[in-house]
């Protein structure tokens, strides 16, 4: 009997033993998902003096170039959008606003632009900008920075993309957008969820002043872009948000000549430049009252946030943020922003 047991004790260990050996090791937890969005801008300034030999008034023209983008953890694209805010700004020979300046962006003019009837493969640049944003997709900055370009010699168009994906669709030059986009890249925040949809709105306002000879003051020019960049996600809660504003003016002197060059920063870019810190009543500069009330907004749906309360404080702040907890880190009239918001999240994909 002894002998017995004693083999069966045997069998038993031997069986566990097997089985312990043969079990399948416990499976490794999931890496998180992580993405990051950014926005990224390239601005640039084509101020034209008066020509009165010419019969021709001054002229300023400010080209925002803003790309949007959200990135996997492996840094590959998953939604991008590209636009341009373009306005131009004209005087007459005694220095006095010659027309009014159109405050759309490329893509919100759509056929109003007018490339479709000279492009050479019939797409307007609304549609190129979409192509070539498909094209991003699934791709890392470095792959799109690699990516073939040619010169057409026509002195404008001199990175046109020499990709045979892009042939039918993309014909403009594309530098831009690639420096935005690699803007978008570096300047990246991580979303506190996994974003299903990505957009961006503006809203544009022009400054126009006529020259007054009597006051010994030249004509100039002002054009505001407020740009936000949001990511939502499948709940339409805000995981993402970035505020900027690109401000450039332009400067005449009687004779309407420039009267110094254009700083081609955004608001934020200035940083501790802009100056509102020594004037704000919290002592916070620009860049640290967009951060706090994009880092408000996350987390928030987009209805919540536009239905935040305001306040009037003097003719220039006219929807101050009322509530508690930004009492004391924005004081910054944020009507044109919100506006912004609820475009970027229409215009979300």
């Amino acid at each position: 009997m002894k002998k017995i047991f004693a083999l069966a004790l045997a069998a038993v260990l031997a069986l566990s033993m097997v089985a312990c050996g043969g079990s399948e090791p416990a499976p490794a937890p999931a890496e998180p998902e992580v993405y990051k969005t950014g926005m990224g801008t390239v601005i640039s300034a084509s101020v034209t003096e008066e020509d009165a030999e010419n019969e021709k008034g001054a002229s300023a023209q400010i080209n925002t170039n803003i790309v949007v983008a959200t990135f996997d953890k492996d840094g590959k694209i998953v939604s991008a959008t590209i636009d341009v805010a373009q306005q131009k700004a004209s005087f007459d020979l005694e220095g006095k606003k010659a027309a009014d300046v159109d405050l759309r962006t490329k893509v919100e003019k759509g056929d109003d632009y007018g490339m479709r009837g000279v492009s050479a493969i019939g797409k307007e640049v609304n549609e190129q900008y979409a192509a070539l944003a498909e094209y991003f997709v699934g791709k890392t900055v470095e792959e799109i920075k690699a990516m073939p370009t040619f010169d057409r010699g026509d002195g404008s168009h001199t990175n046109v993309p020499d990709v045979e994906d892009l042939k039918a669709s993309v014909t403009i030059t594309i530098q831009d957008y690639v420096a935005a986009l690699e803007e978008a890249y570096n300047t990246a925040i991580e979303t506190t969820g996994v974003p299903a949809k990505t957009g961006l709105g503006t809203v544009i306002s022009a400054s126009v002043t006529d020259e007054d000879a009597e006051n010994e003051k030249g004509a100039s020019a002002q054009i505001n872009t407020n740009m936000m960049a949001v990511a939502l996600d499948e709940n339409g809660v805000i995981v993402a948000a970035i505020l900027d504003v690109a401000q450039q003016k332009a400067a005449f002197d009687l004779e309407g000549k420039k009267a110094g060059e254009v700083d081609l920063r955004t608001k934020v870019e200035k940083e501790g430049d802009y100056g509102m810190k020594g004037v704000s009543g919290i002592g916070k500069e620009y860049f640290e009252q967009a951060k706090a009330l994009t880092d408000w907004m996350t987390g928030k749906t987009v209805e919540e946030v536009l239905a935040m309360p305001t306040y009037q404080r003097d003719e220039s702040h006219t929807a101050c943020p009322d509530v508690e907890d930004l009492k004391s880190s924005v004081t910054i009239t944020v009507g044109d922003y919100l506006a912004a918001l609820e475009e970027a999240a229409a215009n979300a994909k």
